[in-house]
């Protein structure tokens, strides 16, 4: 029985060793004691959490999120995470993952002119599809 068990654990580190995932509810804690101004009660908030940090790290992100990340590519602690950036001429794009693990991008030209795109990926292919649903572009992934 010993051998059993200690043969499924072997089995189970080398599986699970692919499995590096974006440890989403441990940044979710980080950042939300990060935002507490007083450095004193930053420090004691955090020394406090050493538990909290435990279970989002060790039960929830190990065993279950990053494992169900690495499964079908989407995290479900991910979905509402933004991204904005402007550049030099005016130009902008802002992108939102939504919770089906598909990204919503607005691209606005200096102009005003606006673009929506929505982007999916599937293993190392991502494709780019406009507001109708057609295919914009596709770009290969290289592994």
């Amino acid at each position: 029985m010993k051998k059993a068990i200690l043969a499924l654990l072997c089995a189970g580190m080398i599986v699970l060793s692919g499995c590096y995932g974006s440890y989403g509810s441990t940044k979710w804690l980080h950042g939300a004691i990060g935002k507490i101004n007083n450095k004193y009660a930053k420090s004691l908030v955090h020394f406090l959490a050493t538990p909290v940090y435990l279970v989002c790290f060790g039960l929830v992100d190990f065993i279950f999120t990053n494992n169900y990340e690495f499964l079908t590519g989407s995290n479900p602690f991910a979905a509402g995470d933004s991204y904005f950036e402007k550049d030099e001429q005016g130009n902008s794009v802002a992108a939102v993952k939504n919770e089906d693990g598909s990204l919503s991008v607005q691209y606005t030209t200096a102009k005003g002119d606006t673009t929506n795109l929505t982007l999916l990926r599937d293993e190392n292919i991502v494709r780019a599809l406009d507001a109708e649903g057609n295919l914009v572009a596709q770009y290969e992934i290289e592994k």
